[in-house]
């Protein structure tokens, strides 16, 4: 995964490393995991967090719950370096809530994830200044992702 994602903090330039990549994935995919069972944005409830190979970006699966009318997943690829800033866990859960809010129109990403095209939401959670997380404290605990492939069927990427 030696992802190499060149980020400035007020004006400053920083590299960080795939470390700091992984540690960002794990707090997403770990805030994310609280809204498996609640709604995430009416009707909407995380599916996954799935964190991308290519990209320093994690793909959100969203499904419409079992009272949803229609069963509709929606997978969003958020990238985790917003205007040359990173973007803390936080932020991306606060930007996945504002779906909810309105309406919003999504550009195709380019890519596919379980056979469905994933739309760029990227635009939701705008970079502001974050703190790099290569000086953190070791590595961050848990999966760097989640999936729910079936209700009760879980894989998570490590």
């Amino acid at each position: 995964m030696g992802v190499q994602t060149d980020m400035s903090v007020q004006g400053q330039p920083m590299t960080c490393s795939s470390s700091c990549l992984s540690r960002a994935q794990r707090a997403v995919a770990a805030a994310l995991r609280h809204y498996t069972d609640a709604p995430l944005a009416k009707p909407y409830c995380v599916r996954g967090c799935i964190p991308d190979r290519d990209e320093a970006a994690v793909i959100v699966a969203l499904w419409a719950g079992p009272a949803a009318r229609e069963k509709l997943n929606l997978f969003v690829l958020i990238r985790l370096v917003a205007g040359g800033r990173p973007v803390p866990a936080a932020q991306v859960t606060a930007g996945m809530m504002r779906l909810g809010r309105g309406t919003h129109i999504f550009g195709f990403a380019g890519r596919r994830f379980d056979g469905k095209p994933v739309v760029n939401g990227s635009k939701l959670v705008d970079g502001r200044p974050a703190p790099c997380l290569c000086g953190g404290a070791g590595e961050s605990e848990g999966p760097r992702g989640f999936y729910f492939e079936r209700p009760g069927e879980l894989r998570q990427y490590d």
